[in-house]
């Protein structure tokens, strides 16, 4: 890897942190480099700690790291809460109007505030300031910075664009004359990198766009963090997609809305947040008892009750796994990417329709806001299956929970033509009909529970990544894959025997890969962004086979590669 580097945003909420991160951002992704933009912040809407961090290398990468290259501060907490992380040459760009008195003379005192008012004539163009300063550290070319100030802020007309431009083109100028320290970067002569992606995307829309790309048709949701920019990129298209939006008045609501579109023939979904989803239980039952298809994406958080809001944890599988009184199939999903995030979610509806069960998928904080440049997505590839429909002319009386080979009803809608559908939230006989005849109950029963072997054949096996038999295997699933596979990837180079197993189908569990990696392997670490580790006990549930050793981590922030690492030393595992 020739060029890996991370330049921390720091400042309070309100400061244009994000818009500071988005500027080099694509500023890196127009020059042809991959990047990770994790972004962290408080739960409150002006002032507090909060930061964007943006990796950017030659090389894929997938995780945030530790390392800090280049500060860049716009409140005094930016560098107390960052400076340890930061490397030996690593260099602090703060506002002059900030005073410190302990910051070595490397360190760069800018006018951004003042360029922003004096040349643009408004203090929110400090963001363009501060971009220009960044780039003249690093003796990065201002060209490229130009072309995406004009695509961002073009659409606020041509004064905007060159107030920006003439900030950005000041403060470079002036930190090249005055900055008189060194970097650790020297991007003077860097060429074109070899990225060709330039689709930068969010787990949050990715599965925004798997929807939209699903024919999704009805969408209800009770915005809740971190879910919320997938519910508001939907909203954002639905009338040129001709979707149903309601934001409705609680996740009760949100959910049994779904299930009513759902019935009716509407692809239909929700977004929340384990809160919300505790509020929907009920309703998941509905669905089941129903055989409703829906498609529910948590964007998982710490908890219990509000817990940390904008912060990160996988703590919601046993619960999602759990929940609702009785016995029911569903399935369980949790992209590890962005890119993954579209094909799960195209995947998520088709496997609703084909078995009728709600389908959910688990993400969480860290994996919906964090930012990649990916592939183009090839929506021409997408198959849409709506599973066994009733044919338009029957001969015999339409029953909705028809008893078939493989438990699965043909489907029809109100409305059908020569067709009566009757839906029920009580045990009911093959017409929809209530029911409490035992003989009738232990079918319907069966009928539900015999769809999980189909269901099992559908679902993907997990990933082996560095190959089979290594001495240590690194067991994870969904967001975490990115810092454990860098972690693996790493001590590999190292000569270190070591592997990683991963889970992107999470419920019902694929065993048959699973049993020969642990048959193999000497030790097996469960890695976890929870406490408890959920999945290794799902794990030991299915099959009876227990990991060796645990890297948890629960403080609501995400885990790194360095992390990993370090747990597997102090383990003596590696």
């Amino acid at each position: 890897m020739n060029m890996d580097i991370t330049f921390n945003i720091g400042g309070e909420a309100g400061q244009g942190i994000d818009t500071i991160g988005d500027l080099l951002t694509q500023v890196f992704v127009k020059s042809g480099f991959y990047t990770f933009t994790l972004k962290d912040f408080e739960s409150r809407i002006r002032g507090g700690y909060n930061f964007s961090q943006i990796r950017v290398s030659d090389s894929p990468v997938y995780a945030p790291v530790n390392e800090i290259d280049l500060i860049i501060a716009l409140s005094r907490d930016a560098v107390v809460n960052k400076r340890s992380q930061l490397i030996d040459g690593g260099v602090i760009i703060f506002d002059d109007s900030i005073e410190f008195t302990d910051l070595e003379v490397c360190h760069h005192a800018a006018p951004l505030l003042k360029t922003a008012k004096e040349v643009g004539g408004n203090i929110r163009m400090m963001n363009a300031a501060a971009l220009g300063s960044v780039l003249a550290i690093i003796k990065y070319p201002l060209s490229l910075a130009e072309e995406v100030l004009r695509a961002i802020f073009q659409r606020k007309g041509e004064k905007i664009v060159a107030g920006n431009t003439a900030v950005a083109t000041a403060a470079y100028n002036y930190t090249s004359e005055k900055w008189s320290g060194s970097c650790a970067h020297d991007m003077s002569a860097m060429k074109q990198g070899p990225c060709k992606d330039r689709l930068i995307l969010t787990g949050n829309r990715g599965i925004a766009l798997g929807a939209m790309a699903s024919n999704l048709k009805w969408i209800s949701s009770y915005p809740m963090s971190p879910s919320t920019g997938c519910f508001s990129d939907i909203v954002a298209n639905a009338s040129k997609l001709n979707i149903g939006v309601i934001q409705t008045e609680d996740e009760i609501a949100s959910l049994n809305m779904a299930i009513g579109a759902s019935i009716a023939g509407a692809r239909s979904m929700v977004t929340t947040s384990g809160g919300g989803f505790a509020l929907m239980v009920e309703a998941l039952g509905l669905a089941a008892m129903t055989e409703t298809p829906i498609v529910i994406y948590n964007a998982q958080r710490p908890g219990p009750s509000t817990g940390l809001p904008t912060r990160t944890e996988q703590a919601d599988l046993l619960f999602m796994l759990n929940s609702s009184q009785g016995e029911f199939p569903r399935i369980m999903l949790a992209p590890k990417d962005p890119i993954e995030a579209f094909d799960v979610t195209t995947r998520a509806f088709n496997l609703a329709d084909c078995f009728q069960v709600p389908v959910m998928i688990l993400g969480d904080q860290y994996f919906a806001d964090s930012v990649m440049n990916v592939p183009r997505i090839e929506t021409s590839k997408v198959v849409i299956d709506r599973g066994p429909l009733a044919p338009k002319k029957m001969t015999e009386p339409y029953m909705r929970y028809k008893l078939t080979d493989d438990s699965i009803s043909p489907r029809a809608f109100p409305g059908d033509e020569g067709k009566v559908v009757v839906a029920s939230s009580n045990v009911h006989s093959e017409d929809g009909h209530l029911t409490e005849d035992p003989v009738v109950r232990n079918a319907m029963v069966r009928k539900s529970l015999n769809k999980l072997p189909n269901i099992l054949r559908a679902l993907n096996p997990p990933t082996v990544y560095g190959g089979q038999g290594a001495e240590t295997t690194l067991l994870t699933w969904g967001s975490i894959w990115g810092a454990a596979y860098e972690a693996m990837t790493r001590l590999s180079d190292k000569g270190v025997s070591i592997n990683q197993i991963h889970f992107s189908d999470i419920y019902p569990l694929r065993t048959e890969l699973l049993r020969g990696v642990f048959n193999e392997a000497k030790k097996v670490v469960a890695v976890e962004q929870n406490a408890t580790s959920q999945f290794a006990r799902l794990v030991r549930m299915e099959t009876g086979l227990t990991v060796n050793q645990h890297v948890n981590k629960y403080d609501g922030r995400q885990m790194t590669a360095s992390f990993i690492i370090d747990h597997l030393k102090e383990a003596g595992i590696v």
